[in-house]
Order: structure tokens, then C-alpha cells, then sequence
């Protein structure tokens, strides 16, 4: 998969290196169960057109640009991280587009103009709530109006469990509510922070979000093996063991965050 860095500085000369694709539209924070629903859709999309499939997202997150920078909308994967979820989904490109106040303030067809047609996408994809241009004035059926009818869509149903929307939202929430053992039906796995190991704690090296404080059942993935253990999130977002079994392990290690077993050292014992 090629990663390729937009702005409007660069923006002419990647429109002269585009190709004809099917693009995924979407911030897809997490790639989470919806996010890979649509992702499908496109690469299915993709292959019965013999295109490449493209995928567009935006950095920094929207909502911190339009509060001004006042909304930090802390990160439920690294960029490293999503570049290689997407490439195992059978991504060939991946267009991250520097998210300005200008960029903000494009008209729903200037973004078509320039960002689309100017890319070469023949066909977009996105989920049902996905909108574009100033305010999110635009929805994904208006594309092919301001395409010219160049671009046709498909719009992805909601995907949801137990009646509720699967959203990078929900996940930060069941974080902010230590309610990690539910994250796995949105994510499709146990949600993992990477960190090194100091002898004394775990040093994150990913800025990911940490769920809320207390004590956690978690598996500590190293390079040569997998080890179960309880994990104290402090209420300074420190992550310290509470075994020994972390000193069994060097390198980077994976910490994947498998459910709230008390909420502070002060509560119950363990059971």
C-alpha cells in the first residue's frame, strides 16, 4: 500500500500522478467493524471494476480544527498502526489530507472538484452518515450532482450491536467507562496499547487513548510470547504492572486490555 501525504501545497501535483480508482471515504479511527464494512464494499467495488482501491482519511481529527483546537479527540489508533489495518483490508493507496480551517471552508463541489475528479475516483464509498464541504453541508448522494454525474456512490448501511451504532465513539466511551471487555464487538478484537517496558513500568510509544483508571485483566504481548496479567492504570495515564511476569518480557510489548477487574487498589481484593 502507498501512502501518500495531501495538502494544498502538493495537491496539483498529486492530481497529475492519479489514476482511475474506487475511493473509501471516512476518517476510520479505530477501523473498527463499520469502518471494514465499508472498506469491503469498496475493495468488492473495486474489483469488479479492475480498479485500484483507493481510501482517503483526514488529520488531525475534524472536531479539534472546527473548536479551534479546543476538542482533543484523542486517537483510538496511530497512524502506523492504521496504515497497516488498511493494507491487510487490500488498500492500494492511502490519501491522508492535511485537515486546515481553509480546508474546512471548501464548497461541497470545490472538494469534489479538487479532491475526486481531480484524483480520478470513479466511484465512492462511504458509511450513511458521511458528509462533506463547509459545515458537512453535503451528503455522499449529492456527489454525483457535483460530479457532473462523473462519480457514482454507494452508501454503506449503519452497522450496529445490540441496537447501538458501531462508532469510534462507543469505543471511547466503553474506555472512558472502563467497559473494555465490550470493545471487542466494535472493534472486532481486544483493544491494545504498545508500550516498552522500563523495569519498573510500561512506557507508552504510541499515543493512543488509555481507558479510564483502575486495574485491568490484560495480555502482555512480547516478540516471543503471550502473557496474562493484571494491569494498574494510574490517574496520571501510567501503566504499572501488579506481577512480576512483566519482567519476563523485553522489547516491545503489546498490552491488550481484556476487562476492569476493580477500579482502584483501595476497592476489593481481586476474585
Amino acid at each position: 500500500m502507498k501512502t501518500i501525504f495531501m495538502n494544498a501545497q502538493n495537491l496539483p501535483s498529486v492530481q497529475k500522478q492519479a489514476t482511475p480508482c474506487v475511493m473509501a471515504l471516512g476518517y476510520f479511527d479505530g477501523v473498527h467493524l463499520g469502518h471494514q464494512q465499508v472498506i469491503q464494499h469498496a475493495y468488492e467495488e473495486a474489483k469488479r471494476r479492475g480498479l485500484p482501491l483507493a481510501l482517503m482519511s483526514f488529520r488531525p481529527h475534524p472536531i479539534f480544527v472546527l473548536s479551534g483546537g479546543k476538542r482533543l479527540v484523542p486517537h483510538l489508533t496511530t497512524l502506523c498502526q492504521k496504515q497497516k489495518i488498511l493494507a491487510k483490508l487490500g488498500v492500494d493507496l492511502f490519501y491522508l489530507v492535511e485537515f486546515t480551517p481553509k480546508f474546512a471552508k471548501l464548497s461541497p463541489q470545490k472538494f469534489v472538484q479538487d479532491y475526486l475528479l481531480g484524483l480520478e475516483v470513479t466511484h465512492a464509498v462511504a458509511g450513511f452518515d458521511f458528509s462533506y464541504g463547509a459545515k458537512g453541508s453535503a451528503r455522499l448522494n449529492q456527489i454525483p450532482a457535483d460530479s457532473d454525474g462523473l462519480i457514482t456512490v454507494t452508501e454503506v448501511d449503519c452497522l450496529a450491536h445490540q441496537g447501538e451504532k458501531i462508532s469510534s465513539t462507543a469505543i471511547r466511551q466503553r474506555l472512558l467507562s472502563a467497559k473494555v471487555d465490550e470493545i471487542r464487538h466494535f472493534l472486532g478484537k481486544d483493544y491494545f496499547v504498545k508500550t516498552t517496558w522500563n523495569g519498573h513500568k510500561f512506557m507508552l510509544i504510541e499515543d493512543t487513548m488509555l481507558p479510564a483508571p483502575g486495574i485491568y485483566e490484560a495480555e502482555l504481548e512480547g516478540p516471543d510470547r503471550i502473557l496474562k496479567s493484571i494491569i494498574l492504570v494510574d490517574e496520571q495515564g501510567e501503566l504499572h504492572p501488579l506481577e512480576s511476569k512483566a519482567n519476563l518480557l523485553r522489547g516491545t510489548i503489546i498490552i491488550h486490555l481484556l476487562r476492569q477487574v476493580k477500579t482502584s487498589l483501595s476497592s476489593q481484593t481481586f476474585s
